[in-house]
């Protein structure tokens, strides 16, 4: 497996959000209330791109296209189409000297 640096761990803060292509898969790595997620930088309900979308409290995303948050918790859809949903994908971030990033 190979490390893909993604940020500097001091650039990152509440609020950040960035999407990366590492090795041709688009993920997403926001920071909120204190916490750090990467994601497939995609909607599952309409492959619309989540890089801008809105955070909200409660560590949720909500995606531009339809209105629909997702819990980077759980990575589940919250709200009427909750059970419809695929999960949103999430990736374990990797650490490395004053980086973060992901291994594939």
């Amino acid at each position: 497996m190979a490390f893909f640096p993604l940020e500097q761990l001091s650039r990152l803060y509440d609020g950040y959000q960035k999407p990366f292509n590492v090795d041709g898969q688009q993920v997403l790595l926001c920071q909120l209330e204190g916490q750090l997620f990467l994601i497939e930088n995609r909607c599952p309900h309409m492959d619309v791109p989540l890089s801008s979308a809105t955070q909200l409290p409660g560590r949720q995303l909500r995606c531009q296209a339809h209105g629909i948050a997702f819990d980077l918790n759980t990575g589940k859809a919250t709200g009427p189409l909750a059970d419809t949903l695929d999960c949103v994908k999430k990736f374990p971030l990797v650490y490395e000297g004053t980086q973060v990033g992901l291994e594939l």
